[in-house]
């Protein structure tokens, strides 16, 4: 026993030696690359290993990639999910809780969340919740398992699911209470029998990832129904302000009863393009802003065109009241809507609705991305492109069923916004509720600042300063108007 003892302890004091004589050998190591490193700062970093610190911070990650692609292939570069805009102005806006005027509601008070879109069309597309799953085209972006699972979803929730520019997908139609029609800008989906299934058609100008020049894609890309439904390669081509009237008219004549709509990329110039859209009487208007994602989008196009989309509709709101025509014209807003507070901020700033894409995708794949990794690339669960290669498939209850669990996250979310707020129905959500979290989003969007509460106060009673001072000056020239007449 004690020489058993005796070798125990030897081998523990053998062990601790060595763990110290490790210890000291590793700190003798990381002592000398520290020295190296501390040198090598001081030198010119050209051929060293700080060459490459230098350029990767003046370079990130996705531009290297994308400086690869287009070495690599000779094309344009492009990337899926939509691009990180250098101003998402949404963030800088916050809400202004409810305290003793106005007064907030108790959880339990019952909110209202029920929109209407198309007011002036025979039969508005009636929807529970002010939140639309956003076009995103069968082939040209999803497959068909991910958007039948949105399909399924959005009945769930008492949504609307719009089918974007890709052929139709008669299980789409079929799982879905409310349906979308995307006119196409290319030849697909403009039979009369397609139109009659519509509960809204909306015709595709452009969007936020890839303004108006339209796309195309090899067949060999696609999935082979897609393919077929597309009669081979799919092009989507650039349209002319002509044809818009003539699609209206022809929409019309085959089902005049639901709300037309038209989707184009949220821009500087939008007032001239409400101006026309008024004009040629659309129900609805869809602006799509410049974080709006998309399968392939050009990075060229997606990184540095377009207007951020909570910018587009304060401006298009406020054009819609000074035309006298914002009771007869919807407006929907989309790209980059994460979640109920982004939603909540467009509809205090006048949108009717919001448009959700990119986010539910992730919804939509919980808990099935790991089973694809490593081999292939989360992706393929979802996008088109993918559908031919991953060995794996979505699984359609759970991924409807996690889509329905975001939409009812958000339902609940809209209504505690509201009741934080002092209100009981979203329609009276307005820019009085927000505040803006710096001085330039106060400027942009006429809202109180939080960086200076009484900075509106002052520029009002400066105002008010200024009109009593001419009316004062006004009361005197005609003071005087008067005794000069009757001099004369």
């Amino acid at each position: 026993m004690i020489g058993t003892g005796i070798a125990a302890v030897w081998v523990i004091a053998g062990n601790l030696l060595i763990f110290v004589a490790v210890g000291v050998v590793l700190l003798i190591v990381l002592r000398r690359m520290a020295m190296r490193l501390e040198r090598g700062l001081g030198q010119n970093p050209t051929g060293t290993l700080w060459e490459m610190l230098y350029t990767v911070n003046a370079n990130s990650g996705t531009q290297l990639a994308m400086t690869m692609q287009r070495a690599e292939q000779g094309k344009p570069a492009e990337h899926p999910m939509g691009s990180s805009p250098a101003v998402f102005w949404l963030d800088q806006i916050g809400f202004d809780p409810a305290t003793l005027d106005p007064v907030p509601r108790d959880r339990s008070v019952a909110v209202d969340l029920g929109v209407r879109l198309g007011p002036q069309a025979q039969k508005p597309l009636k929807l529970s919740l002010p939140v639309l799953i956003a076009p995103m085209g069968y082939g040209v972006g999803l497959n068909e398992r991910a958007k039948v699972a949105l399909a399924q979803a959005s009945s769930l929730v008492d949504t609307a699911i719009a089918s974007g520019e890709g052929p139709f997908l008669p299980e789409e139609r079929a799982f879905a209470t409310h349906w979308i029609l995307q006119w196409s800008r290319a030849e697909w989906a403009h039979q009369a029998a397609v139109v009659q299934l519509a509960d809204m058609v909306e015709i595709q100008v452009g969007q936020g990832s890839e303004a108006g020049i339209g796309i195309v894609k090899d067949a060999c890309a696609i999935p082979h129904r897609a393919a077929d439904a597309a009669h081979g390669n799919v092009e989507i081509r650039a349209i002319t302000p002509g044809q818009i009237p003539k699609w209206i008219q022809e929409i019309r004549g085959i089902k005049g009863d639901v709300p037309i709509g038209i989707k184009v990329p949220a821009n500087q110039h939008l007032e001239q393009d409400l101006a026309l859209l008024t004009k040629w009487g659309v129900d609805v208007i869809t602006l799509d802003g410049s974080a709006a994602g998309s399968a392939g989008s050009p990075a060229v196009i997606s990184d540095h065109f377009g207007l951020d989309v909570g910018l587009a509709i304060h401006r298009a709101h406020r054009w819609l009241v000074e035309a006298g025509l914002r009771d007869q014209v919807s407006l929907i807003g989309s790209g980059g809507i994460h979640d109920a507070a982004d939603i909540a901020k467009l509809l205090a700033l006048g949108a009717d609705a919001v448009a959700v894409g990119s986010t539910l995708l992730f919804a939509l794949s919980h808990e099935q991305v790991a089973e694809n990794l490593p081999n292939m690339p989360p992706t393929t669960l979802v996008m088109a492109e993918g559908q031919d290669r991953g060995p794996l498939k979505l699984d359609l209850d759970r991924a409807s069923e996690h889509v329905a669990g975001w939409f009812e996250a958000t339902r609940i979310e809209l209504a505690l916004i509201c009741q934080a707020l002092g209100v009981t129905s979203i329609h009276d959500l307005g820019p009085q509720h927000l505040i803006a979290r710096s001085l330039e989003a106060s400027a942009r969007f006429h809202l109180a600042s939080d960086a200076d509460p009484l900075r509106w106060m002052r520029v009002n009673e400066a105002l008010n300063q200024l009109v009593g001072q001419y009316q004062a000056a006004n009361a005197i020239l005609a003071h005087l108007a008067d005794k000069l007449w009757v001099a004369d």
